[in-house]
């Protein structure tokens, strides 16, 4: 077999990189398949006349940038393409199967709570929900979900409120009325998949940055707005998604404070905002003139009633209320009169206090099962370092074929950032605390083995 010879004097720079940018281009132009094995450290070195060093240091480098994939005994090979918007979907459990894979609302019976509520609109002037309606709802309903968010903690204004289908659809309002299609967008380097394939969708260029335990980076933040024009930031500072991570207040001042000062609008995702027992104060209540402040009661009341609700900045409202008559002229008033109802019923809060007591019990069955894994109370999902020689997604394929649905780190990974090695798992989609138990027990038992020999080297 004749050994892959990339040409270095095509590109600038150290010899390193330019091997790097050969790989790059060899993958983009399919000279490199996915799975493709690549010569040895001491074969291609020989081969281009460079140190060994030089060829370690550029397999790492491309590695980090999620080019390669290697695995000390086995070598190095071009990594699968894996596209996260085509594989996010909805998965349901079996008998045999159990996903820890995607963050749904625990099933509980919404049902029982429900179904008054259809009884009481098939009785009222049912037609009148069954036509077209304004944009933003109306102004008694949107009065409604403020005064509730404000027993909350989040501050806001009639006015400013407008329904969504959930904060995903939040999400596509908010590049279309802020005008970024196309440009170029902040966020963490670790983040939500829809955002990612909104992005793509709307050909905008993300640029993934550093986090920490507190979410984003107020550093790296700054030195990217230096570095580069961007009016946008998207991110999630309440049970960050992978991570968990929560922002301190002190955190949230300082990204508002760099936003100010470089003129950067924020996408504050809270749609996990509401489950923890001590909620922060958002960044809407800090700078609502630049803060899109995005919530949903998909994770925390009913999922398929897919309403969700924008806090729009007051210079941006008639934007909004125009990409929401673009992409579906309104939500339907039916689903958002049934949403009041959840809210001046004062059924949503024991929804949410039930999951918040289900999920601390999971969160127990994880700490004692899984001690490395990170988990916030609250969260629906928590996440979990892998240690050496594990690379994500082999353990994604060994969980696997253990009939366990888990999510590698290379599906939240924006733009060039490189994904940890890692894993999220939810812990509220499976139905009962015995079938999470025993999950993690299978993970916990493949944490114990060694990683298979890939079957293509």
């Amino acid at each position: 077999m004749t050994i892959w010879t990339p040409h270095l004097d095509a590109f600038e720079g150290p010899l390193y990189l330019k091997l790097v940018k050969a790989i790059e281009q060899a993958i983009h132009d399919g000279t490199l398949a996915p799975e493709t094995r690549l010569p040895t450290h001491r074969a291609l070195a020989d081969k281009l006349g460079v140190t060994v060093g030089t060829i370690t240091r550029a397999y790492s480098e491309a590695e980090r940038r999620g080019l390669l994939a290697a695995r000390v005994g086995h070598g190095t090979w071009v990594r699968a393409a894996v596209d996260p918007v085509d594989e996010w979907v909805i998965r349901n459990e079996d008998n045999q199967r159990i996903e820890l894979w995607q963050n749904l609302p625990i099933p509980l019976d919404r049902g029982a709570i429900i179904k008054p509520m259809l009884m009481e609109l098939a009785d009222g002037d049912l037609n009148a929900l069954l036509g077209y309606d304004k944009e933003a709802g109306r102004p008694w309903q949107r009065q409604l979900f403020v005064d509730w968010l404000a027993t909350l903690g989040v501050n806001s204004r009639e006015e400013h409120l407008l329904f969504s289908h959930g904060a995903q659809h939040g999400i596509m309002l908010s590049l279309l009325a802020t005008g970024c299609v196309g440009e170029t967008i902040l966020c963490e380097g670790l983040s939500y998949p829809g955002m990612l394939g909104n992005a793509r969708q709307l050909k905008n260029q993300v640029v993934g940055l550093p986090l920490d335990e507190e979410g984003l980076i107020p550093a790296a933040l700054d030195a990217a707005c230096r570095q580069r024009r961007a009016k946008l930031l998207y991110l999630t500072p309440t049970l960050q998604n992978p991570t968990t991570a929560v922002m301190s207040p002190a955190r949230r001042e300082a990204i508002v404070a760099i936003a100010r000062r470089h003129d950067l609008l924020i996408i504050e995702d809270d749609v996990n905002g509401l489950l923890p027992e001590t909620t922060i104060p958002p960044l809407v209540n800090l700078a609502p003139e630049r803060v899109i402040y995005l919530g949903s009661l998909a994770k925390i009341a009913c999922g398929g009633l897919r309403v969700g609700f924008v806090l729009t900045p007051p210079q941006l409202r008639n934007a909004f209320a125009q990409a929401m008559r673009l992409s579906s002229w309104m939500v339907s008033p039916l689903l958002i009169e049934l949403a009041c109802k959840l809210v001046s019923q004062h059924q949503i809060m024991p929804l949410i206090e039930q999951q918040r007591r289900i999920l601390a019990r999971r969160g127990e069955l994880l700490h004692h099962l899984l001690p490395g894994a990170r988990w916030h109370p609250g969260s629906m999902h928590a996440w979990l370092p892998l240690p050496e020689p594990w690379r994500s997604q082999e353990f994604v394929e060994a969980a696997n074929a253990l009939d366990i649905g888990v999510a590698s780190g290379e599906h939240f990974a924006a733009g060039q950032f490189a994904a940890p090695q890692g894993i999220r798992l939810s812990l509220s989609q499976p139905a009962t605390d015995a079938r999470v138990a025993e999950g993690l027990e299978r993970l916990a038992g493949l944490l114990r083995s060694a990683p298979p020999t890939n079957p293509l080297l």
